[in-house]
């Protein structure tokens, strides 16, 4: 069988924003619907169950409730030299109580970064980001995979890549300080 690939703008890719692991397994799950013939306004719908299956993880499903209460208010950042962009990737997101649904539709700015890509773009295997554990190790596989496509490498400052983390806030406030212990919290 054919592994899914999931393709998105490279903005997306190199935005900052922190989501849970369980609200990235969301997000890459509705990610693997969405095809360039889609309508703008298409509610995309994954069930909790289906997520349990692909992760091989087992989810209460007051988790799921409480993922997709957060993911419509989290803000991407995209800093470019000029500007900051902040966006919202959701117009919303409903959790269908007693059904383990949950539905998503995206904001017309974000599926238009998710669909109909040419080039500018980060393709990955789905059933490899569901099967890290760690929100970390979810966010730097996409980011490690968006230099693959491209065949180049790339040398990331440890601040740099703190703040695609979610690990520094706009603030300058840093989580894991010491190299240690973003060594193990993070990187390992």
């Amino acid at each position: 069988m054919k592994p899914q690939i999931v393709k998105q703008d490279n903005s997306i890719t190199n935005a900052r924003y922190d989501f849970t692991a369980c609200q990235l397994d969301i997000l890459f799950c509705v990610m693997g619907q969405i095809h360039d013939n889609d309508a703008n306004d298409r509610i995309y719908v994954i069930y909790a169950r289906e997520i349990e299956i692909l992760t091989g993880r087992q989810w209460q499903y007051t988790q799921f409730k409480e993922a997709t209460e957060n993911m419509g208010s989290r803000m991407f950042v995209i800093e470019t030299e000029s500007k900051y962009r902040q966006f919202w990737l959701f117009q919303h997101v409903d959790y269908i109580k007693g059904q383990g649904r949950i539905e998503i539709m995206f904001t017309r700015n974000a599926i238009n970064m998710l669909k109909e890509l040419k080039n500018n773009f980060t393709t990955y295997e789905l059933q490899s980001a569901l099967s890290m554990s760690s929100k970390f190790a979810k966010r730097i596989y996409q980011i490690c995979s968006q230099w693959k496509d491209i065949g180049e490498t790339k040398r990331f400052e440890i601040r740099e890549l703190k703040m695609n983390l979610g690990l520094i806030d706009t603030k300058g406030n840093e989580q894991f300080t010491g190299i240690g212990m973003f060594k193990s919290r993070v990187l390992d």
